[in-house]
């Protein structure tokens, strides 16, 4: 699986004409081409608009950059300021049993932690699969949580956890953060991006 995340820092104009232009020409272009698994489009505190999406590969994930550059292209008043991207492979990305992603009727708290400085070593995976992952999966709330290294930015990557409130993935991230100072005290957290989805799509099954 691949994870893409944008944050266009700066908008210009009205938030729900960006949310409509969304969901009535990208997401369905997104939806249709082949590879597609998820997206999620979210505020954050800053009001900056954010998406965070997977994709089953690297060349769907390819493919979703170009369509939604072309998306930008057509509207160049949404975000005046050129927004950051990160893409990378997902080594670990797990789904709570039971319990849908997104719903109707419930879409979930994004919270995103890019890291920085981060090993690639056995050592780091080796902690992130025995203690990181069991810890979030263990927090109340929680629905899913992708982790990708960058494809580029080799010594970044990025945690997407997803839960059914603010406060439960906050209390999680906490929880993450001082486990991280414990076990990898030389990776720093570059940036941490949140806020309710007010879009969202799963591939169906």
């Amino acid at each position: 699986m691949h994870l893409n995340l944008r944050r266009y820092p700066t908008i210009g104009v009205d938030r729900s004409v960006i949310e409509k232009a969304v969901e009535d020409e990208l997401l369905p272009a997104l939806r249709s081409a082949p590879g597609f698994e998820a997206y999620f489009a979210l505020w954050d505190d800053a009001e900056a608009g954010v998406s965070v999406s997977s994709f089953a590969d690297a060349e769907a994930a390819h493919r979703s950059t170009n369509a939604a550059r072309q998306w930008l292209a057509s509207h160049m008043d949404f975000f005046p300021v050129r927004g950051d991207e990160f893409a990378g492979e997902c080594f670990a990305h797990e789904e709570a049993p039971g319990r849908a992603l997104a719903g109707d009727t419930s879409l979930p708290y994004v919270l995103v932690r890019v890291l920085a400085d981060v090993p690639a070593t056995q050592d780091t995976r080796a902690f992130v699969e025995q203690r990181t992952l069991p810890l979030i999966r263990r927090s109340p709330g929680f629905r899913a949580v992708w982790m990708a290294g960058g494809d580029r930015q080799t010594d970044k990557a990025v945690v997407a956890t997803f839960f059914d409130s603010r406060n439960e993935a906050t209390a999680s991230h906490e929880a993450a953060l001082r486990l991280l100072q414990e076990g990898l005290p030389s990776v720093s957290v570059a940036q941490v991006l949140h806020g309710p989805a007010v879009i969202a799509a799963v591939r169906a099954i």
